[in-house]
């Protein structure tokens, strides 16, 4: 009867332990320019800034701190990176899913982020990015706590 209790007590503390696990995100942070109407030269320029700033563990991570313009206006930090860029592959990317978690996506992409504002009384993240030809196209996601709240982009899909 000790044993059937030992396996009964083992399966559930396994099946726990399975179903707890958090996921891992990593960050990208090897930009390839796959957009045939952006040049070599164009996409090195656009791309300078790239992985300037990191988002881990909930928190922007500035790692190039002459790439970065850091300001505050009351409840809202705001991270600037002149010279960052998604690929529009990554940019189509991100818009074919609409479940996005804060953790997943800011892990991922906060590398070519160009803009990040960070309310901590309102409790949102708002991403900007910049992608296409010349920089024109524009991404920007906003999550209220850990859950997407908008997404819009100015870029043929």
């Amino acid at each position: 009867m000790k044993r059937i209790i030992s396996i009964i007590a083992i399966l559930a503390i396994s099946t726990v332990a399975c179903s707890n696990q958090e996921k891992d995100y990593s960050p990208i942070t090897s930009w390839k320019n796959e957009d045939v109407e952006v040049s070599k030269q164009e996409f090195v320029e656009l791309t300078k800034g790239n992985n300037a700033l990191e988002f881990k563990n909930g928190k922007v991570v500035i790692h190039d701190k002459d790439a970065v313009i850091k300001s505050n206006a009351g409840d809202v930090t705001t991270y600037f990176v002149q010279n960052a860029y998604i690929p529009i592959i990554d940019a189509k990317e991100i818009i074919k899913k609409d479940d996005w978690t804060k953790e997943e996506l800011l892990t991922k992409y906060a590398g070519a982020a160009q803009n990040i504002d960070v309310n901590a009384k309102e409790n949102t993240i708002e991403a900007f990015f910049i992608t296409g030809p010349r920089g024109y196209g524009e991404l920007r996601v906003t999550f209220d706590g850990g859950k997407l709240k908008s997404m819009t982009n100015t870029f043929q899909e």
